[in-house]
């Protein structure tokens, strides 16, 4: 080949290459053009303000039945601050009187009792981190609950047993029928740690289970036996994380049919609420989607960077560092959500996706699988790949976060 014709070939590589850079730097700033266009700015972090910068939402929620306000993390202060302001809102202006948490719910009928007036003092029992991020959430469902009659009170729920105490105990409560060697089995289970209880042990509770399901009893009773059933059946389990989203739903299904109005309000991570099988199994949120269709709406909670409070990882076979607040650097990557969400023209934002979506531009951009911000109890991972549009009906954005703890 002469030098003539490298040239040529060097000149058209420089132009190929010049004009996918162009291209891509274009469909940035279209992106993000078209995002400012729609996005509604965060006014105030303020649970307690005027709900003027939210009050589209009575028309956005007027046909809703579950909504549920993820958690890009369990432990960002901004989150649970809008959370608790949401909450508010909801209560206030669209009538919602149940809410459930990705807690234990044994534990949270203690806090219940507390915001209906039942008990003077919250007791902190295992299976309630509730009572720690929400705490002034909770002061304000019980002053609410105070002037109001019984029938519009607000309740709290959890969604899942978080261990065999709590409800083992609720159990012997409820059934004073049972036979004393049952009883002991149970009260030695609940006694043990989680990971110490063997096969022998799980084998003689599973037979205590047959017999507790067939005893008479309230609805509400039958339902301590599921709980104790879903943790005897489920964390044993194989495939765990697939058995706990699913228990999670069905608990968050019966819950709302009894709920007034059987409207319900779901507080758990974006992960569980989400509509898809974002870790190739169903979330919670995969199988209300799959019953409830449009009545189920997602709001979503996402950051760009700042500090959460998690449990640290060092590497594999070294000890976790505890939890504390860990920070995440800004997204620069343009495969993640955030990358274009921080150079929108508001620092903190809502997106309503449905209205996006008219858009052909953010049609694409919402739908292409991209990383977003997913974090755990775990300082890892950081983020997974999903698709907004195809798991969210509105996105809470945050450009920089600070710890629920210090």
């Amino acid at each position: 080949m002469n030098l003539s014709k490298i040239n040529i070939l060097l000149f058209f590589t420089f132009i190929a290459f010049t004009s996918v850079r162009l291209f891509a730097q274009e469909s940035n700033l279209a992106v993000v053009n078209s995002l400012n266009k729609v996005i509604r700015p965060i006014e105030t972090l303020g649970a307690d303000s005027s709900f003027t910068d939210i009050d589209f939402l009575k028309e956005t929620l007027k046909d809703k039945e579950l909504i549920a306000i993820g958690e890009v993390s369990h432990g960002t202060a901004e989150v649970f601050k809008y959370k608790d302001r949401l909450v508010r809102f909801l209560v206030t202006n669209l009538g919602y009187k149940a809410i459930a948490f990705e807690s234990d719910y044994i534990a949270m009928e203690n806090i219940d009792n507390y915001i209906s007036g039942k008990t003077d003092s919250l007791v902190f029992i295992y299976g309630t981190p509730v009572i720690s991020t929400n705490r002034l959430m909770i002061e304000w469902l019980r002053k609410y609950n105070l002037n109001q009659p019984d029938s519009d009170k607000v309740h709290v729920y959890g969604i899942e047993a978080r261990g065999f105490p709590n409800v083992i105990k609720k159990i012997i409560e409820v059934n004073r029928s049972l036979d004393q060697a049952d009883k002991t089995l149970l009260e030695k289970v609940a006694l043990k740690p989680f990971n110490k209880i063997d096969k022998a042990e799980i084998k003689a509770m599973k037979a205590v289970l047959t017999k507790l399901q067939k005893i008479e009893g309230s609805d509400l009773d039958k339902h301590y036996t599921e709980l104790l059933s879903q943790i005897v059946y489920g964390y044993y389990h194989e495939t765990t994380k697939r058995v706990r989203d699913h228990d999670m739903a069905n608990n968050v299904i019966w819950l709302k049919e009894k709920a007034k109005d059987q409207k319900l309000i779901l507080m758990a991570h974006n992960g569980h609420v989400a509509k898809s099988e974002i870790f190739n199994v169903p979330a919670t949120g995969t199988y209300l989607d799959r019953k409830y269709g449009s009545k189920y709406f997602v709001m979503a909670t996402d950051f760009n960077h700042g500090k959460a409070y998690v449990n640290v990882y060092v590497a594999r076979n070294k000890p976790m560092l505890g939890f504390q607040p860990y920070y995440y650097p800004e997204v620069n990557s343009k495969n993640g959500y955030e990358f274009y969400f921080k150079q929108c023209r508001f620092r903190n934002f809502i997106i309503e996706v449905d209205a996006a979506l008219k858009d052909p531009i953010l049609d694409r951009f919402l739908t292409q699988p991209l990383d977003m911000r997913m974090i755990g109890a775990l300082s890892i991972p950081a983020n997974t790949k999903l698709s907004i549009s195809k798991n969210f009906d509105l996105i809470i954005y945050f450009d920089k976060t600070s710890s629920a703890f210090n």
